[in-house]
């Protein structure tokens, strides 16, 4: 399963002064630093990004950007964002200002962007900013020279006429030609290839960026290659049970195999696997197998 949410959210820290600018409506926003968002709750969840702002014309604030893949299935989007600033509101005691940026293309519909009750002098009004990339203009955003939006241009609107692979081509062409490092335009074009998925087939990235080039990315090599470097634990740990299971069958007998197996498969011990490997092939009789494996 593709991991959405960590590539978004990269994606948000390294250009964050530019989303800054997307929930302020193109207003140029100074981000001072990114702050710790655990809240201690156990009803709230956690908030994806949060920032201490500086804007032009009212001074310090606090920006948070909630991303969401899907729309909110445990309580509704006003009610989870009005607990995300109130709590912002009573830690930082300054503004709060708050986006939820919508990623896949039927998300966030229903959304209305404000939660309110009451009488105008008795009540509560709280209005956030809802951006849903699906209506976001794609073109304007590629020529408009933010870097960091360009991974999710694919996810924009696509000019009119213009099909889905050609819009997808034209959005890892504007990545391929920014200024920017090698490092930098791996992360993007990795991002690009992940978030792209949401709306298009991964092939139409897979013909385009090529995973050599993905590679380069320091996010990639430190985040997916841990991934990775996991399956290949498990794929070496399953081999290791299924080669013991095979001796075991082929030495004494079908049973005795699946009488053991539920005890192989809790050993996460890969070199222990290796030993019991070693005893299914030595052992005069099962027994003394099983005395291997019970010690």
């Amino acid at each position: 399963m593709l991991q959405y949410d960590p590539v978004a959210k990269h994606l948000l820290d390294l250009f964050s002064e530019e989303f800054a600018a997307l929930a302020f409506e193109g207003t140029a926003v100074e981000v001072l630093e990114k702050l710790d968002t655990e809240q201690p709750t156990v009803e709230v969840h956690r908030d994806d990004m949060t920032f201490k702002v500086r804007l032009p014309d009212e001074g310090e604030a606090i920006l948070h950007i909630e991303l969401q893949t899907g729309d909110s299935t445990d309580k509704p989007m006003p009610l989870r964002m009005l607990g995300y600033a109130s709590f912002l509101v009573v830690r930082h005691e300054m503004s709060v200002y708050s986006m939820v940026l919508y990623l896949r293309p039927t998300a966030g519909r229903n959304d209305p962007g404000h939660y309110s009750y009451g009488k105008p002098d008795l009540g509560l009004q709280f209005n956030y900013r809802v951006i849903r990339l699906r209506e976001l203009d794609g073109q304007s955003v590629l020529d408009s020279g933010c870097v960091g939006l360009l991974p999710f241009t694919p996810l924009m609107a696509a000019p009119a006429g213009v099909s889905a692979s050609a819009w997808v081509e034209t959005c890892v062409g504007a990545v391929q030609s920014a200024s920017v490092d090698k490092q930098t335009r791996a992360t993007l074009l990795f991002g690009m290839s992940v978030l792209g998925s949401l709306a298009h087939a991964p092939e139409l990235f897979e013909k385009s960026i090529s995973e050599d080039i993905m590679q380069e990315s320091p996010f990639y090599q430190e985040h997916f290659g841990k991934v990775m470097q996991r399956g290949v634990e498990r794929g070496a740990r399953e081999t290791a049970i299924e080669n013991i299971l095979t001796v075991l069958t082929a030495r004494f007998s079908q049973d005795d195999a699946h009488t053991v197996q539920p005890t192989l498969e809790t050993i996460t011990d890969l070199h222990r696997l290796k030993q019991l490997h070693l005893s299914a092939v030595l052992a005069a009789n099962f027994q003394t197998f099983l005395q291997t494996l019970e010690a």
